[in-house]
């Protein structure tokens, strides 16, 4: 094995001195080591450095720097200005594709099953429909994750929170709290409705026919993946592709104005909450409702640092609603109408008291709102080493050791010295034996 060549102009040799052929040495198995030239013992140790370890992921992909917020997530080193609307541009392509594949598969297969679908209605049968639509949405889940991945070069555990991973145990505890805000929300809703309607009732006579208990499974089984692929693209996907145009402060016009502006979460909170209310089909109050509900939780999103208590909320809250549809016959009108006001002051107690309940948990908890510290430093590169120090500073090399003394071991060829078996004998204080250095074992 040879050694680095030395530096250009050094008076250092870099092919082997002494006689070729076996080694007849004691470290014939072992690195072979040099001292420098006598001129040259006290200058400072010349050492390759150690190669520094890439910032990325495992895949290529770039984590966001420590202390980013979860707005801000998307920004990170591999950003580019034209990222951002590259990934919502094909994301937005791409569940268009897949949402028309699903579409023509399903009418294919009416079509083979002598059902003579139109329009929405592909199954005539309201609870068919209403299981493709739920598989539609929760295909934009996997779009965006790819999307992300592929364009933005980011680690996907990034849209889900700034820990860079889903955090299941905080998401079980936000369903807590969601429990008594879904049954205040429906008690005031109860109180309104008595007071504007006395003679009409609440909730509709059961129509759900014999199978009630298939709906609700299919719910049970298809709403979570529904609500959360719709938090995931909405609340984290949208949010943070806004969030990730304003320059940082550290970066080239981060200190201006427009980027000050653009670094905060507000563009985020209001654009997601947009996009996420005109895909509903609702009209007047019924489009209100959903607003406050999206923009609700786009900012719970920011505040707690992921869409786990989004996820949370939504989820019951979809779960409570269409079993609710279904218990009423109601399934062909489902997430659709002009709902009312009486709604809208419901959804707004629900998500207020929700809200209010996560931030007390978040900072009782200490619930991470920005990208932890030991993110960023195992994203870091690594220092170099620091080279071998030598005599005159006051520290031995690093590849010297003076083990214990041991009589009688290569006292003889060392005038007295130790030194651990697989190092060099000799020591940079010992005198220049002459002009030129040579190798150990080469008989100079």
């Amino acid at each position: 094995m040879r050694n680095p060549p030395p530096p250009p102009g050094s008076s250092w040799s870099s092919e082997p001195q002494g006689p070729i052929g076996p080694d007849r040495s004691a470290h014939q198995h072992e690195q072979v080591w040099a001292w420098p030239p006598a001129a040259a013992q006290h200058a400072p140790a010349w050492a390759w450095p150690p190669p520094t370890e890439p910032r990325r992921g495992p895949t290529g992909t770039a984590r966001p720097p420590a202390g980013s917020p979860y707005h801000r997530l998307a920004r990170n080193r591999r950003h580019r200005w034209w990222r951002p609307p590259l990934a919502v541009l094909t994301a937005v392509v791409a569940i268009l594709v897949v949402q028309l594949i699903i579409a023509t598969a399903a009418v294919v297969a009416a079509i083979v099953g002598g059902i003579e679908g139109t329009g929405d209605d592909v199954f005539r049968s309201p609870l068919a429909n209403v299981v493709l639509q739920l598989v539609v949405i929760a295909t934009m889940a996997p779009i965006v994750i790819a999307t992300a991945w592929a364009i933005q070069r980011r680690t996907v555990g990034s849209l889900f929170s700034v820990a860079g991973r889903l955090r299941v145990r905080w998401l079980l505890r936000c369903l807590v709290p969601a429990v008594p805000a879904l049954a205040l929300s429906f008690g005031v809703l109860f109180g309104l409705h008595r007071i504007t309607s006395p003679d009409a009732a609440f909730v509709g006579e059961y129509a759900g026919g014999s199978g009630f208990a298939l709906t609700i499974g299919l719910f049970v089984l298809l709403v979570p993946l529904q609500a959360s692929a719709e938090e995931i693209a909405l609340r984290g996907f949208v949010m943070q592709a806004v969030g990730s145009i304003g320059a940082g402060p550290d970066e080239p016009r981060g200190a201006s104005p427009v980027s000050r502006f653009l670094r905060l979460p507000l563009l985020g909170i209001l654009i997601s909450g947009t996009v996420f209310t005109l895909l509903h089909d609702y009209s007047s109050w019924g489009l209100l409702d959903v607003a406050v509900f999206g923009v609700a939780m786009a900012w719970l999103s920011w505040y707690t640092g992921g869409i786990e208590a989004a996820v949370g909320l939504h989820v019951l809250h979809n779960l409570v609603a269409f079993t609710i549809t279904a218990y009423e016959g109601g399934l062909d009108r489902i997430a659709s109408g002009s709902g009312s006001w009486q709604g809208v002051v419901s959804t707004a107690v629900e998500v207020g008291l929700y809200c209010a309940a996560v931030v007390w948990m978040a900072r009782r908890s200490g619930v991470s709102r920005t990208v932890p510290e030991d993110e960023h430093d195992r994203n870091a590169p690594a220092a170099p080493a620091a080279p071998p120090s030598t005599p005159d500073q006051g520290t031995p090399a690093q590849w010297y050791r003076e083990p214990p003394h041991q009589p009688g071991h290569a006292e003889a060829a060392s005038g007295g010295r130790h030194y651990a078996p697989g190092h060099p004998q000799g020591h940079p204080d010992d005198p220049p034996s002459g002009p030129n250095w040579t190798a150990p074992g080469s008989g100079g």
